[in-house]
């Protein structure tokens, strides 16, 4: 049995070292989800293995070498009977070497908490769980706003944002559009935990095993079933008494059915695939890029949302954004969004979705710079009293106490699609990474307000796939307000339908048209893996772009007009 972290689970290396017939080579299994790991292994053995093309996910004749390499050197392989592909040897060999390269387990303290979800918890038509039932009895405690500074819902909230700023470290905080989206969430969530946690520890109307079990659920909205806003959090009421979970300003639909546009029956809003798949961020890397936002967005000084060069990562977009925009009403607003109480099961899931890239595709690529590690953010504890974490300290959840009932890979993110390539070309050290160039864009304002749009321009891309990144900027988007609608980013092919490249939530969109923001909202997608598809297929122009944007989710009959969405950029960049 396989035993690294890298390896097991994987059921074609599996069958290669139980000594099966298969084995991964230039003609076999060559762009298997396998061939990553293995070459993942190969950088753990030598960081110098694979210098042309890095983990890229096919086995080609540079990886070949590699793992011949690899045979005469740890396998001890006599010249002629050296084979370049992989077997059970090399198998148990690499799984060997990534399991010395884990680092030792943190100890655990002996309780630790697991996050469910929600929706498991308590399917629609089941009765109240005790573990909901007790985070609605927080969070009613919370919202008496009685009482010391860490037990009000108004600071709690005024910790993502406010305005004016106080100017105190602890308000106003929330980093949106940056590498420390994740980690500033990720202690921001493990606080209110702790303090929802002490005010259910004291409650009467609470059992002791649920006091001592009790963990901040997460909604998990990526699956049938489970994309309307969870009924408990629908109803006025809860046990005959004002429902703490339910917020009345939330979008048309959310609470209570409405009639949407091209439909004849009112219904409760629900979230579409396009605004929760897993594709845009599952298999993004590296972690943080300076210029491009890769995964956790990129790496800038302390942002609240307005720094120049501010990029969200994938993950921030869609879900992040897409179900804050969905919900609307407070979630719509920095300085208001964790006054609703879904805001923290939206969080909670962000976090495990994280959770899920660190131990897949993720699996080594935590920053480890002090720009990252040592940043710190204040917060405060069950207590009152202040703390600082560093953004190092908060990578590993074991460190914090807690886990997720469920991190597997999201069915979403599927395997070998256009947008799933593992590895954007290879990954250059941060000092060597130049800035993407702009080889072609729209030389007019996008106007969004009805209607899907087509855009068309000329480029001067490269028309042989080096090493090259290719990415779609999508750059000073303004609006009166908020839509309702989500517009979808579809690259259009040369022939065959348009393909999703990502949506455009707009969420930070009001903080962004504030006079003092340095920059408007923007947002760039990295398209290299589907134009190497395309490419391939003979369907990509390199000459020309051409793009299409639709709305790819359903709005209320009787909502006010949409706002016209005002791109002030689109364009092709090239890294």
């Amino acid at each position: 049995m396989l035993t690294s972290q890298l390896f097991a689970g994987d059921d074609l290396l599996q069958r290669i070292s139980d000594g099966g017939p298969e084995r991964i080579s230039r003609f076999q299994n060559s762009t298997a989800p396998a061939v990553l790991k293995v070459q993942q292994a190969l950088l753990i053995w030598d960081a110098a293995a694979l210098p042309l093309h890095g983990a890229d996910g096919t086995y080609g004749s540079e990886t070949a070498s590699a793992v011949v390499r690899f045979k005469v050197t740890e396998l001890l392989v006599p010249p002629d009977q050296l084979v370049d592909d992989v077997g059970p040897r090399t198998v148990l060999r690499l799984d060997e070497i990534a399991k010395a390269a884990e680092p030792a387990p943190t100890p655990v303290e002996p309780t630790a908490f697991v996050r469910q979800d929600v929706y498991d918890l308590q399917p629609p038509g089941a009765p109240l769980h005790p573990i909901i039932a007790a985070y609605a009895v927080a969070v009613r405690e919370l919202k008496r706003n009685a009482g010391p500074q860490h037990r009000l819902w108004s600071f709690h909230t005024q910790v993502h944002g406010m305005s004016p700023d106080p100017l105190d470290g602890l308000r106003n905080q929330c980093q949106h559009f940056c590498w420390y989206f994740l980690p500033w969430h990720r202690m921001y969530l493990h606080s209110f935990e702790a303090i929802c946690r002490s005010i259910i520890a004291e409650s009467d109307e609470v059992d002791d095993d649920t006091k001592a079990t009790w963990a901040l659920p997460y909604w998990d909205y990526d699956r049938d079933g489970t994309r309307e806003l969870p009924p408990v959090f629908r109803e006025p009421t809860l046990n005959g008494a004002p429902n703490p979970l339910f917020e009345p300003f939330r979008n048309p639909g959310l609470n209570s059915p409405v009639l949407f546009q091209g439909e004849a029956a009112p219904r409760l809003a629900r979230l579409v695939p396009a605004q929760t798949t897993a594709r845009g961020w599952f298999f993004a890397t590296p972690y943080s890029d300076r210029f491009v936002p890769a995964f956790g967005g990129t790496e800038t000084g302390f942002n609240h949302g307005n720094a120049p060069g501010a990029t969200p990562g994938p993950l921030e977009i869609t879900p992040h954004g897409s179900v804050h925009v969905f919900v609307g009403g407070r979630m719509n607003d920095f300085n208001q969004a964790a006054g609703d109480p879904i805001f923290w099961l939206h969080h909670c899931n962000l976090d495990r979705l994280w959770e899920v890239w660190r131990t897949s595709t993720g699996l080594g690529l935590d920053p480890r710079g002090s720009r990252f590690v040592d940043q710190t953010f204040e917060f405060l504890d069950a207590a009152g009293a202040r703390l600082e974490p560093t953004c190092g300290s908060v990578l590993n959840v074991a460190n914090l106490g807690y886990s997720y009932a469920d991190t597997s890979i999201p069915a979403s993110a599927g395997a070998g699609g256009p947008m799933d390539d593992p590895n954007r070309g290879p990954q250059r050290p941060p000092d060597k990474r130049n800035a993407p160039r702009r080889v072609g864009a729209v030389d007019e304002p996008v106007r969004l307000q009805s209607g899907a749009r087509d855009v068309e321009f000329s480029t001067d891309a490269p028309a042989t796939r080096g090493d090259e990144r290719f990415l779609v900027a999508v750059e000073h988007i303004s609006a009166d307000d908020l839509p309702k609608a989500e517009w979808g980013v579809f690259l259009q092919p040369t022939s065959g339908d348009p393909v999703l490249v990502g949506t455009l939530p707009l969420f930070g969109l009001r903080e962004s048209n504030q006079p003092d923001a340095d920059h408007e909202l923007s947002y760039v997608f990295d398209i290299t893996a589907l134009v190497h598809v395309l490419d391939a297929e003979g369907r990509w122009d390199a000459d020309r772009f051409r793009a299409k944007l639709a709305q790819v989710n359903a709005v209320p009959v009787d909502g006010e007009p949409e706002p016209e969405v005002v791109i002030g950029t689109i364009a092709l960049l090239v890294q």
